[in-house]
């Protein structure tokens, strides 16, 4: 059986893309990374670790879950530094090591990609500008992350 490579579907023999992302179907898919807690731990052990995502422990999860069919180990660390607003899920920070910080920038950035194409938003979102690739905020050219969304951008 077919499988997107990307939303991971799985399709009846004689398809050949797939309808959601329009990308052509692989005949299996890549072996994730295991998720246990120990592998993780010995992935990182002694590695310095950056943060490249602050959001809600959901949305993180989300995040961790794709980088680990990427094959980078990831971590989810309380925001010791965010500010409690009461009523508001805590903000987390999502880490890597520094050696895999390049791999999570594009991984994560082809999801973003293929999201604002599903959205039909079309056309290739310049990472370079000085808005906020998800949410368009203006942002200072020395900005490492959104003060709106909270997206890393690591330009600092």
């Amino acid at each position: 059986m077919p499988f997107c490579p990307n939303c991971h579907d799985e399709y009846r023999k004689g398809f050949t893309r797939c309808a959601a992302c329009d990308v052509h179907l692989v005949e299996q898919l890549p072996e994730t990374m295991n998720l246990n807690e120990e592998a993780i731990a010995k992935a990182i052990e002694g590695k310095d670790l950056i943060p490249i995502a602050r959001g809600p422990l959901d949305a993180l999860r989300e995040n961790k879950a794709l980088l680990a069919q990427g094959r980078v180990a990831s971590v989810i660390v309380p925001d010791d530094n965010a500010q409690a607003i009461p009523g508001a899920p805590k903000m987390m920070l999502l880490v890597v090591s520094q050696e895999e910080v390049e791999a999570s920038a594009e991984l994560l950035g082809k999801n973003f990609q293929n999201m604002v194409d599903q959205e039909g938003l079309g056309g290739q979102q310049d990472m370079s500008t000085e808005h906020c690739p998800a949410c368009g905020t203006p942002m200072p050219a020395d900005a490492e992350e959104c003060s709106e969304c909270g997206l890393f951008v690591g330009k600092g």
